[in-house]
């Protein structure tokens, strides 16, 4: 799984390096491909000792009757992110922690004002890891940016999948936010707005 994983990102980055990648939007139930990610990860975090747990803060209005969110995005592109975002989490985190997966709802500003903003479905993954400097936080999602020499011998990887993750998120009009200091653990934030109109497009 870890190698079909790094491969996908392999192949993907390789397609937007070349301006190739294309993305299908279709409406998808944004809360089932959460979990469904959650599931498909929790080998993995076991197998590092660590607890993959699912956290929602959406209240019943937010969804639809069937109880679920549907958003117009591309499925297989968001759920890769999440993968990337999971398994930097599990990797970074001391065995007997929990990463937190979770989505949440964040209304956007008064539409009145000349700063406001859409609301936006979150998706976050949240660790107890080592931290990440305020300095660091725009470097990371640099291609082949890896922290430290130390860091790179301690956990595997290119240095590209956050990298990915931002052109995905920002492929669907949002936004990836880091919140995170030195021995306070990490917070990424994919921000996605819930009106998005994109059709298909290549980037």
């Amino acid at each position: 799984r870890r190698l079909s994983a790094l491969i996908e990102n392999v192949l993907d980055f390789s397609c937007i390096e070349q301006g190739r990648k294309q993305y299908e939007f279709e409406p998808t139930d944004i809360l089932a491909l959460v979990r469904t990610t959650v599931k498909l990860m929790e080998p993995n975090a076991a197998e590092k000792g660590v607890s993959l747990k699912e956290e929602t803060s959406l209240a019943a209005p937010e969804r639809s009757e069937g109880g679920n969110i549907q958003l117009k995005i591309d499925g297989r592109a968001i759920q890769q992110a999440l993968v990337n975002l999971i398994d930097n989490a599990i990797k970074h985190s001391p065995k007997g922690e929990t990463v937190m997966v979770g989505i949440e709802m964040q209304n956007g500003g008064d539409a009145t004002t000349l700063n406001s903003q859409p609301p936006t479905i979150n998706l976050f993954v949240s660790d107890h890891g080592p931290g990440i400097p305020p300095e660091e936080h725009e470097k990371i999602f640099e291609r082949f940016y890896r922290r430290g020499s130390e860091l790179q011998r301690e956990t595997q990887g290119v240095g590209i999948g956050l990298s990915l993750v931002k052109h995905i998120v920002e492929a669907h009009g949002g936004r990836v936010l880091v919140q995170s200091a030195v021995g306070q653990g990490s917070r990424f934030i994919i921000e996605i707005p819930i009106r998005n109109e994109t059709s298909n497009t290549e980037h």
